[in-house]
């Protein structure tokens, strides 16, 4: 409901302040004297033609109307003389006083031009859906125009306010009847009619005005609501489908409208304001009728779609590249703990489905610290660098390595023996044994500790007990003396070293020969 009728009120002091106030527009002084004459049934039409002669603007609109596609005429109209009994005495007092009316301007921010051609949208839709429910079309025609009036007059006489709250742009679709009272204590349908019995508009349209109530059942209050929904339809630039359904059912419930005769009386009102635009240079629409309309509307529903379809998608994507990069470890480029924790645990028990062996081999730089406490922690994010690099050059492609923290690296060795898990640890500690690390002009030597546990056809309990028997492995080799690598595997209950590098433990072996000690140059 656009405003309780418990809540009306006519003159009040915030009332007073708007259409009294300094910043309310008033209508053009022709448009004061058209209105006398309005309300003068016995006006001669030589005092309507005296005036409407006396302003050439609007004369050259009238001129123009009647030659415009609205009327029709058979013939070309040259002058007033011509256009009056074209018009008829009634249409044209109500018209040109209309056209008058629609140079009511302001000194505020207030949208002047964009509120006069959305309410000729309500003007054109009341006239022809007035004409369809056989009431008055031309008064119709001028009460539409000027149903909004209030609107104009709050947007007025608070517009600073309203820049505050709204942009420019956005002011009349976001000015509602609740926002209105919120400002003054009063809506634009009452402002609105204090504003025309200001003007000496006719009483009944006052009325109508006063009365309107978007819920009422009344046959004035059901016409206009339909009307402005409608004129807004009108000058939509891309409705929504379901904007265009919901206009047609408000006009089928309230007023009996069918959707065949929705159709012809909303390609009516097509034509009719394409013949306004040159009248008033308007804005033009780019439909020629309701079914362009309604196609516009399905295919921006099928563009919207599209571009949701490929929002989520980037999107998508976007989430997919910030999850692999919080799994990458940002100084060394490889995956990193986070990464480790999520993938090893699936993979260990994957190979033990297979019935796959695999090894899992911990290394750890030696005496790391040194190179930060020598040459500074930018020569210790070099040496893990260059040492990642090296690792990842090392391994086979179906290799994961990663770095699980600090100076420490785990990798992980698919589909792989004893001796060939054996064979890739020692290649990677002799590989990094080469690195020269350039820095500062020096050249750093690294050297690395391997701890390595092997898995027979991926039989494990427990991966955590397979790390921490590739972590002693390497507590080991640091106490061996470091730039080495120790083996054992996972069936083993203890940690012994063998001298036998790269031998196979077999059923037969000791149950404490399986591990090995794979020393520098072996």
């Amino acid at each position: 409901m656009d405003r309780e009728p418990s809540n009306r009120i006519t003159m009040n002091s915030e009332i007073a302040k708007i259409v009294d106030g300094e910043n309310m527009p008033s209508p053009p002084t022709i448009a004061a004297k058209l209105l006398d004459l309005v309300n003068q049934p016995d006006a001669r039409i030589a005092d309507i033609t005296k005036v409407i002669s006396a302003d050439p603007k609007l004369s050259a609109k009238l001129i123009d109307y009647c030659n415009s596609p609205i009327v029709a005429s058979a013939r070309t109209v040259g002058s007033l003389q011509q256009a009056i009994p074209l018009l008829g005495m009634r249409t044209l007092r109500l018209l040109s006083l209309s056209f008058s009316l629609m140079d009511t301007q302001g000194q505020s921010g207030f949208p002047y031009e964009e509120f006069w051609r959305r309410s000729l949208g309500t003007a054109i839709a009341a006239k022809l859906i007035a004409k369809q429910a056989e009431q008055n079309a031309d008064e119709s025609f001028l009460l539409g125009l000027v149903f909004n009036i209030g609107a104009m007059g709050i947007g007025s006489a608070y517009s600073d306010e309203l820049a505050l709250r709204f942009e420019p742009d956005e002011l009349l679709d976001k000015l509602s009847t609740e926002v209105e009272r919120d400002i003054c204590g009063a809506d634009r349908y009452e402002v609105g009619g204090c504003l025309l019995e200001k003007w000496n508009f006719p009483a009944p349209m006052i009325e109508v005005l006063k009365t309107y109530d978007a819920e009422s059942p009344d046959l004035p209050s059901k016409l206009f609501s339909v009307s402005q929904q409608v004129g807004k339809l009108l000058l939509s630039a891309e409705p929504e489908d379901r904007e265009i359904v919901g206009v047609r059912k408000a006009a089928g419930e309230m007023l009996g409208v069918q959707d065949e005769q929705f159709d012809t009386l909303f390609d009516a009102m097509i034509a009719e304001w394409k013949g306004y635009e040159t009248l008033f240079n308007f804005e033009s629409i780019a439909f020629d009728s309701i079914k362009d309309l309604e196609a516009r509307a399905k295919e921006s529903m099928v563009q919207i779609s599209l571009g949701m379809e490929r929002t989520i998608r980037e999107m998508s994507e976007q989430q997919h590249e910030l999850r692999q990069m919080a799994l990458l470890d940002s100084l060394t480029q490889l995956k990193n703990r986070s990464a480790f924790d999520a993938e090893v645990f699936q993979l260990s028990n994957q190979f033990r489905r297979q019935s796959q062996s695999f090894g899992l081999i911990i290394a750890d730089i030696d005496h790391f610290k040194i190179f930060n406490d020598t040459y500074g922690h930018a020569a210790g994010d070099d040496v893990l660098r260059e040492v990642a690099a090296c690792l990842k050059r090392n391994c086979r492609q179906y290799d994961t390595v990663y770095r699980f923290g600090g100076e420490e690296f785990v990798v992980l060795v698919g589909n792989c023996d004893y001796e060939s898990t054996l064979k890739v640890a020692e290649r990677l500690r002799n590989a990094i044994e080469t690195l020269q690390v350039d820095f500062g002009g020096n050249k750093l030597c690294v050297t690395t500790s391997l701890g390595v546990c092997w898995v027979d056809r991926g039989r494990h309990d427990n991966f955590n007990s397979l790390f921490e028997k590739a972590d002693a492995s390497l507590y080991e080799a640091k106490r061996k003396g470091r730039n080495n690598c120790v083996a054992i595997t996972a069936s083993s209950t203890h940690h012994s070293v063998i001298d036998a590098a790269g031998s196979h433990p077999t059923a037969q072996a000791p149950i404490g020969a399986t591990a090995t000690v794979v020393s520098p140059g072996q």
